[in-house]
Order: structure tokens, then C-alpha cells, then sequence
């Protein structure tokens, strides 16, 4: 009797751990995440990297429903700068749901200066306006910052460049009266020398191509401060016949 008993108990507790494991909902999942880089901008893959604990699937949201994604932390390229709700959903086998919402602002690169470090200094075999016996004269050196794509209003279409003299440290760009989005897609900057009295009649017959270099600002070699928000694009081409042309164009996400 007493051995019944025993086993009768034993099939008692399966039955009751059974049926608690069957009702009792999983630990609801804690949803959360930050970016890789901190700062995220126009342009460049950012990773949304995954805390979260207790979910067994994920659904990002960026913006709107059109932007979705499973990945457990994803990687995102953003087109267009300005303020992204993201939404991490996080999901227990049982469907629990619990989600978390950010807001991350998406930055653009905002020109602040830009720097010629090296440039041909001969035109052909004879130095840029060779002066008389005895004088010293340099080139009277203009440039141009523009995007290629005509539709795009940046860059010369501002007014700042064109008729700017180029000083030999380079200029600096006040990014708040002159701004100047480097947007990312094909820009040029050339050199060009002038040679007319009146800088504000620039025209074909008054000034000679010097140098040029066509660079996306965005995807160019890049070097940032600490905090990530400023730096600068290092553009480097060296033609076929040896010429170097070195250009540095300092930048300030905004």
C-alpha cells in the first residue's frame, strides 16, 4: 500500500509541473539598442546594435512601415538627413511583444574650409605667369566647389565660390551665412588661374584650367574628431604625367 502511494504522489507533481509550465507566460522581453556609430549621417552605414534580452525575434522599424527589418542588429544607409523614429520590436517564443521607440537624428556634412596642400606648380614645362628678370608673381589662383549633377543647387550655385581668390592657407567657409552641404554623389574642385584686371569678369578667355579632381565628399578617405561631429576629406590624384594635386575640405555634421 504504502509503495502505491509513493508512485501515486510522484505522477501528482509531473501533472501539476506540467500544467504550471503550460500556463505561465516566458519573462517578457526588454527591448533596447544604441548606434554604431553614436552619431549617424547621410551616407554611412550605421549599425543599430542589439541589447535586448529575453526575445527569441526581432522587427525593426525605421520610419515608416516601408523600411523593415528582422536582422537581429541591422545596418542601415540613410538617404536623407533629419530626425528617423526607429522601433524594436522584441518578441518571446510565446508572443510576448515589448518595443522600444528612439528618435535618431540623421546628419549631413556642412563645409567648413578648404585646404590645397600640393598642386602642379608648372604649366607644361614653364612655371604658372612667369615674371620678368628680377620680379617675383604667382598664379592669381581661383577655384570652383561644385556637384556635378546640375540639378543639385550646392556648390557654386551658392555664390561663394567662383570668384574667390584662393589665399596659400586655404579658405575658411562660415558653414552658418554660407552653407554648403556636401551631399553624397560626384563633386569637382578645380584650380583655375586668372589672368584678366577685374576678378568679378571672369570668363573663357581670361582663365586657364590649373587642376581638377572629380571626389564624392562623403565616401572619400574621411578623418574625424573624437566626437565624431567634424572633420575633414582628404582627396589625393596624381595624374599620368607625375602631377600631384593634394586637397583637404574640412567639414561639420549638422
Amino acid at each position: 500500500m504504502t509503495k502505491f502511494y509513493q508512485a501515486f504522489s510522484t505522477v501528482i507533481v509531473i501533472l501539476l509541473l506540467a500544467a504550471c509550465g503550460e500556463d505561465d507566460p516566458l519573462p517578457a522581453p526588454v527591448p533596447n539598442f544604441f548606434t554604431d556609430p553614436d552619431i549617424v549621417e547621410v551616407g554611412v552605414p550605421v549599425m543599430f546594435d542589439n541589447l535586448s534580452t529575453n526575445a527569441a525575434r526581432y522587427e525593426w522599424i525605421f520610419g515608416d512601415s516601408s523600411n523593415i527589418s528582422t536582422e537581429i542588429s541591422p545596418t542601415v544607409t540613410f538617404g536623407d538627413a533629419g530626425t528617423v523614429t526607429v522601433t524594436l520590436k522584441a518578441f518571446t517564443e510565446d508572443d510576448q511583444m515589448v518595443e522600444s521607440v528612439k528618435e535618431v537624428v540623421v546628419r549631413e556634412r556642412i563645409l567648413t574650409g578648404y585646404f590645397v596642400n600640393v598642386f602642379p606648380n608648372f604649366n607644361g614645362t614653364d612655371p604658372w605667369d612667369p615674371g620678368l628678370a628680377g620680379a617675383e608673381q604667382a598664379a592669381d589662383i581661383f577655384v570652383q566647389l561644385t556637384p556635378i549633377d546640375p540639378n543639385n543647387p550646392s556648390g557654386i550655385a551658392d555664390g561663394i565660390y567662383g570668384n574667390v581668390p584662393f589665399g596659400p592657407f586655404g579658405n575658411i567657409v562660415d558653414p552658418v551665412a554660407n552653407r554648403i552641404v556636401l551631399t553624397d554623389e560626384d563633386w569637382s574642385f578645380v584650380l583655375f588661374d586668372f589672368d584678366g584686371d577685374d576678378p568679378a569678369e571672369i570668363n573663357d578667355d581670361n582663365v586657364e584650367f590649373m587642376a581638377g579632381v572629380q571626389f564624392n565628399p562623403v565616401q572619400a578617405g574621411t578623418f574625424k574628431n573624437d566626437n565624431g561631429d567634424a572633420g575633414f576629406v582628404s582627396v589625393l590624384l596624381v595624374d599620368n604625367e607625375g602631377n600631384v594635386f593634394d586637397v583637404d575640405f574640412s567639414f561639420e555634421l549638422q
